[in-house]
């Protein structure tokens, strides 16, 4: 019921990815520190809620690299009833 997950890939040791909806209004920031070029984003926000379904944009800054990248997101979600408020 909470498996999922949208998987970034080809990442450095250190970025910082902020996901921001159509609106431009934040909705996560998400830290990667480790070694490896995988980073995973649970659809959740920083209250821990899921996000809604809809088109999100991913801004990927890479300081060690000294590049940015913007990538969009479509997300689906499936009808959900929430057990937490």
């Amino acid at each position: 019921k909470y498996q999922r997950f949208v998987t970034f890939s080809h990442l450095p040791e250190k970025a910082t990815i902020r996901i921001f909806n159509l609106a431009g209004v934040l909705v996560r920031t998400i830290e990667k520190s480790t070694p490896g070029q995988f980073q995973r984003w649970d659809l959740a926000n920083e209250s821990g809620l899921p996000v809604a379904s809809g088109l999100y944009i991913a801004y990927i800054t890479m300081p060690d690299v000294g590049d940015t990248k913007i990538v969009k997101l479509s997300i689906i979600q499936e009808r959900q009833i929430l057990d937490r408020f």
